[in-house]
């Protein structure tokens, strides 16, 4: 059998039946949506929130990004170990329930400290669902249908978001004329609170899709002399990594800048937007109706894309496929994102969103894809989590809160962010790319040993 989880000429699948697996991939996708909802409709509430709760750019960066970050990176590994030894169908199910309980809790909160506590909820909730969708669709798939199952998943990035986008522009427009709420059970919110509200809730019934699947058998374990597969401790884990660092650090931290942009951009970007064409008639209703309909199809079409042309390259021999498909994405993402905000109208505005939606986070269907191809699978879980660590760190911990802090520290002014968003997407997307190329040859390398596991 191939070490990879690929079945030998001659030999019965070991892969779950294609409908059970694919059930399997959507229903995590779903999971994936609704996260990224959760965490993405905070972008459209930057004004009431700093308005009702007294606050400074830079403390809603931290709220949006460091305070969702601070455990949903430190609770990775220790999930992700579980990840490798129980249910991953469990764990997914308890994290969903978590997470939807507290993106509800942020539309309770009557302060800024209570809006950061419910956020790092949400953070603690959706720890527990990467490291284990990683995993099983790893051993879902041969090795030459990852990349579309990946991308359908990742896909979850850009629909979540999407939907976030659309869904706060319709209720922002709906409760615009109205400053308080009266909600059955909850009591009186703020306008802008009920947002957060009308996406946390229908989440809680997100678990009842788990029921329509049974986890696949774990296979690409690492075997010892006697044949057999046992649970590796996490110092074996750690020193796998070092070992294997000349690839694993290379990529973590090129993702994590592309993930710093890409968080980033999505937390500032419509505010942004509005700060320097306000007074040419556009708002956030509007912004959140363009940005969603381009996240959700163009994006979304752009994460499904990359994973299907890793496919494609990697059947035409490619070993280093996922590598050269995010870096060609992170030189895409540098010269069709950078410029955007200095439009001179609307309508370039508007186009230009449209083309930079394509290629952006489109190295999500990829680089975790990357990772588990040449990981055993008793380590797969917990690689990922530190693997999310790092992007996490980088990506939720600093890119919300990077934008707004160079404006603060550099420019002065509100109406100046355009720059520090544009500064911070050269800078991180030019630098994965530089890394990315750099780890190629190591990346083929260790595809090359994975074959070698017995």
């Amino acid at each position: 059998m191939d070490p990879l989880g690929g079945a030998s000429s001659g030999v019965a699948s070991p892969y779950p039946p294609p409908g059970r697996a694919w059930y399997m991939v959507g229903a995590l996708t779903v999971f994936y949506i609704f996260s990224f909802i959760d965490r993405q409709v905070i972008a459209f509430l930057i004004g009431p929130m700093k308005r009702d709760m007294a606050l400074t750019d830079t403390q809603v960066g931290l709220i949006q990004g460091f305070g969702f970050a601070i455990l949903y990176t430190f609770l990775g590994l220790p999930i992700g170990r579980l990840a490798d030894r129980i249910s991953r169908r469990s764990i997914v199910a308890v994290g969903v329930v978590v997470w939807s309980i507290m993106a509800t809790a942020c539309g309770l909160a009557r302060t800024g400290a209570q809006l950061f506590l419910a956020r790092i909820g949400v953070g603690v909730g959706e720890a527990a669902l990467s490291p284990s969708a990683y995993s099983l669709i790893t051993d879902s798939f041969p090795r030459e249908k990852l990349g579309r199952a990946f991308g359908v998943y990742n896909m979850g990035i850009a629909l979540g978001s999407g939907i976030a986008f659309l869904t706060a522009g319709i209720v922002i427009q709906a409760v615009s004329g109205t400053s308080h709420y009266t909600l059955p059970v909850l009591g009186e919110v703020r306008g802008w609170q009920v947002v957060f509200v009308m996406t946390g809730l229908p989440g809680l019934a997100l678990p009842l899709l788990l029921l329509g699947f049974r986890e696949p058998p774990r296979l690409g374990l690492l075997k010892s002399t006697t044949g057999a597969s046992p649970q590796i401790p996490l110092s074996e884990v750690l020193r796998f990594m070092w070992g294997n660092r000349g690839f694993y650090a290379l990529h973590f931290v090129a993702i994590g800048l592309l993930a710093m942009v890409g968080y980033g951009v999505g937390a500032w970007l419509p505010e942004t937007l509005l700060r320097t064409y306000h007074s040419e008639g556009l708002t956030m209703a509007r912004i959140a109706a363009v940005l969603g309909l381009s996240t959700m199809f163009l994006n979304a079409g752009g994460i499904y894309s990359a994973g299907r042309l890793s496919d494609y390259l990697t059947a035409k021999g490619h070993r280093d496929a996922p590598i050269l498909v995010a870096c060609g994405v992170a030189v895409c993402m540098a010269l069709t994102s950078t410029f955007t905000p200095f439009m001179p109208t609307l309508t370039t505005l508007f186009v230009a969103l449209a083309i930079g939606s394509f290629p952006f986070s489109a190295y999500a269907s990829v680089a975790p894809m990357a990772v588990n191809q040449v990981t055993p699978n008793q380590m797969r879980a917990q690689v990922s989590a530190v693997y999310l660590f790092v992007i996490n760190v980088l990506g939720l911990g600093v890119g919300p809160a990077l934008i707004p802090f160079i404006n603060d520290r550099v420019f002065h002014d509100p109406k100046m962010i355009r720059y520090s968003l544009s500064a911070v997407v050269i800078g991180g997307c030019s630098i994965a790319a530089v890394l990315l190329f750099l780890v190629r040859s190591t990346y083929r390398e260790k595809h090359a040993d994975a074959a070698r596991w017995q």
